[in-house]
């Protein structure tokens, strides 16, 4: 049976949101953990200095400004990416729903190709790890 033109879009629709969502993941992926490599390695610096090398007030509160303001990027970032899977979980089921309607039989009972829960735990929960980083930078910057 040869496929019309719309299904093979569809399909074809389909591997590239796979595709996509998987390497959005893994520049992210890379992306936060570069991130967080460096953010505590800079509040190491900053709380382990020695006694004798101080640093100037100015210039620790400008340290933990930007600390705090690429934190909360990174937190944002983070539930973009959960919502982005979301949403690419959602399209790829309606397109899947648009394939089968043809062929009612051939819906596999297998589980979604995108697992959109497990996104939006990583997604949330990365966020939440990054707001208490930010909180620890304004600690450290402004009090401690």
């Amino acid at each position: 049976m040869k496929e019309s033109s719309d299904e093979w879009i569809l399909k074809r629709r389909h591997e590239d949101l796979s595709l996509t969502v998987r390497a959005s993941w893994s520049l992210y992926i890379q992306f936060y953990t570069v991130f967080l490599t460096v953010s505590v390695i800079g509040l190491g610096w900053v709380l382990t200095r020695p006694a004798d090398a101080p640093i100037v007030p100015r210039a620790k509160h400008v340290i933990a400004i930007v600390f705090v303001i690429q934190t909360l990027l990174t937190a944002i970032t983070s539930v973009a990416m959960a919502l982005y899977t979301l949403r690419v979980a959602h399209d790829q089921e309606h397109i899947e729903n648009c394939l089968v309607q043809s062929h009612a039989a051939a819906r596999p009972s297998c589980g979604p190709a995108v697992v959109a829960s497990l996104a939006l735990w990583a997604g949330y929960f990365n966020c939440a790890a990054m707001i208490a980083m930010a909180a620890l930078w304004l600690y450290v910057g402004f009090i401690c």
